[in-house]
């Protein structure tokens, strides 16, 4: 290969790497509004999505300028006028001289000239005599593109006309102070159609076009192009200013949620190195770690381990499963029959914790493995009478009866409990829990666990991004060190609820920093399991939340742009991962019940 191909291709990847992040420099300022004109409403759509360009084509009939794509659609009632100019001119007049009630935000009108541009333009610049408060208006600007004079005739058309411009000609500095921008035509330049990646040789072209419009000082559009998302994913990735759509409402989503779906990690960790030398052998154990990261799937594992440079412990569990999520009424789980699942080996009805479908109370791992002497420790970065860590410990057929649920754990063989405020906590319950010699804690720094212990600590509900910081380690390091001196085993559930909350709020950021937060202690459950031998840890999400898919990444810089479907659960299996002896009984896809049951074959106990 010749040095220059060599040097054009190591230039090309560090393009693709250090440009794929600019899309925090997008907005619904960067999209176009291509044939506005035939839109169920025209200009407004577009308008109030804010916009930064709308199209219009022209014909001249009848001294007038007629609004349309071909000569068969032209309607005396749809002209230049009536569906653009007289609507900018009122909102300019509302506005109190600006376009939009943002004084910053400006507004590009690309009018196509279809006939003789001369007549054409000539009929513009008459009509334009109406609206002086358009023509002499920062915020406005009027570009002419399809029929257009030569760049020599561009000093003959008032200033406040600018022209489109043809990437491949030369101007000079004067007629380049008449270009608006530059457009070109991407179907005459490559072949990709918007799926998957351009090939590197049109990645090449494309970006070639891009920088001659940007050494100019000028933005730049390809007409033509695909209309979806990973289309428009990789036009951003190539620093094309102008993005066109015939697809309003999506792309003014799709633009606006670009922060909350895009996050890039700083604090890359190292992950722990397993021995593996107890994975997957036959053998009971006497522990079991459940590690519950609430609302997440592959996709979730994936944006986390993307964002940590191609770097996650789950990710090192060799034996891997697909988790069934349904609830006992609902093709779609909420997380009380989720975990009820996981805690009971009985499917329930959604909002139903710790009891079957009929209010009928059941019995939790925490109870069933008392009878053999061992003990339980349940903690969560959220509210203690939430629906995960309830199902451990409470019967009820109402998730948010938290009075009601947080009494139950008075007479739940669960040891310790920690997690965030819960509004169960009332005078009365305290006091009863009081009574049963339950010691309540309202920090996990002062907390001790030699009795029965509820910790209910304000910092647990706090996100990572509000400073958490190692609150959930930390937790996990105090219940492991009480419960590993119960020579019988013991059993304790981990729950990571911030996830969920990412997925609902479908924010890139907070899912990810909670997940990698909840990895860390994946870690120190697998640094346990290969120390002591006699330990199995299971990573398992009750279900996924916000229909996650991911659109770009760099496993080499650590970013995630991601895009959100919904703000609820979804139907979607939870990967399951599992580490220690037994662990192989966890791969394949199963019911969401088979992990309390794959759980109590592990410990030895017949059901």
């Amino acid at each position: 290969m010749k040095l220059s191909k060599i040097l054009a291709v190591l230039a090309l990847a560090a393009f693709t790497e250090n440009q794929a992040q600019n899309y925090l420099n997008y907005s619904v300022e960067n999209a176009h509004s291509h044939n506005d004109y035939m839109q169920e409403v025209p200009f407004w759509q577009a308008y109030y999505a804010q916009f930064g360009s709308i199209e219009a084509d022209v014909f001249l009939v009848k001294g007038k300028l007629w609004v349309a794509h071909t000569e068969k659609e032209l309607s005396a009632g749809r002209t230049l006028e009536n569906l653009y100019l007289d609507t900018i001119s009122k909102q300019i007049k509302l506005n109190k001289g600006n376009i939009y009630p943002d004084p910053n935000r400006k507004l590009q009108l690309l009018i196509d000239i279809k006939q003789d541009y001369k007549t054409s333009l000539n009929a513009l610049v008459n009509t334009l005599k109406k609206y002086p408060e358009i023509t002499g208006n920062s915020g406005i600007k009027i570009v002419i593109t399809g029929g257009r004079p030569q760049p020599d005739d561009f000093k003959n058309y008032p200033d406040y006309l600018y022209f489109d411009g043809n990437p491949d000609k030369n101007y000079t500095e004067d007629q380049l102070k008449r270009i608006g921008m530059f457009s070109a035509d991407l179907p005459g330049l490559v072949k990709w159609n918007g799926k998957g990646i351009p090939r590197d040789e049109e990645t090449a072209k494309i970006k070639s076009v891009v920088e001659k419009a940007h050494a100019r000082k000028k933005p730049v559009r390809f007409y033509g192009a695909p209309d979806f998302p990973n289309a428009w994913v990789n036009l951003m990735d190539l620093g094309v200013d102008y993005i066109n759509t015939d697809h309003i409402p999506d792309l003014k989503k799709f633009m606006n949620t670009i922060p909350k779906n895009f996050y890039k990690n700083t604090k890359e960790y190292a992950t722990y190195t397993p021995t593996y030398k107890t994975d997957g052998i036959d053998k009971k154990v006497k522990n079991v770690i459940l590690l519950i990261p609430d609302g997440t799937s592959l996709p979730q594992y994936y944006a986390a381990f993307t964002a940590n440079k191609g770097k996650l412990n789950v990710f090192n569990m060799k034996a891997t499963g697909l988790s069934k999520t349904n609830s006992s009424n609902a093709y779609i789980t909420d997380s009380a029959p989720g975990s009820t699942a996981f805690a009971t080996g009985v499917k329930t009805k959604n909002t139903f914790v710790g009891v079957d479908g009929m209010g009928k109370t059941l019995a939790q791992i925490p109870d069933i493995i008392a009878a053999k002497g061992m003990v339980s420790g349940l903690i969560s970065t959220g509210d203690v009478t939430d629906a995960t860590p309830a199902d451990f410990y409470a019967h009820s057929d109402n998730r948010n009866s938290s009075e009601l649920i947080l009494k139950d754990f008075i007479t739940s063989k669960a040891k310790i409990l920690i997690g965030g405020p819960t509004n169960g906590l009332t005078r009365e319950t305290e006091q009863k829990l009081k009574e049963a010699k339950v010691d309540i804690y309202h920090d996990l720094k002062s907390a001790t666990t030699s009795n029965r212990t509820l910790v209910i600590d304000p910092l647990a509900s706090q996100r990572i991004t509000d400073g958490r910081g190692n609150w959930l380690a930390d937790a996990f390091d105090l219940t492991l060190n009480d419960l590993k001196n119960n020579k019988k085993g013991f059993f304790m559930m981990v729950e990571a609820s911030q996830t969920d909350g990412g997925g609902h709020s479908n924010n890139m950021e907070q899912l990810v920093t909670e997940l990698l937060d909840f990895d860390h202690v994946v870690g120190k459950a697998m640094k346990f399991a290969d120390e002591n031998k006699e330990t199995l840890v299971v990573v398992v999400g009750d279900h996924e939340t916000g229909g996650l898919t991911l659109l770009d990444g760099s496993l080499r810089e650590g970013w995630v742009f991601g895009n959100f479907s919904t703000n609820d659960h979804t139907s979607i299996p939870s990967s399951v991962f599992a580490y220690g002896p037994n662990s192989k009984e966890f791969t394949g896809l199963f019911e969401n019940t088979d992990i309390f049951n794959k759980i109590i074959a592990a410990y030895g106990i017949q059901k």
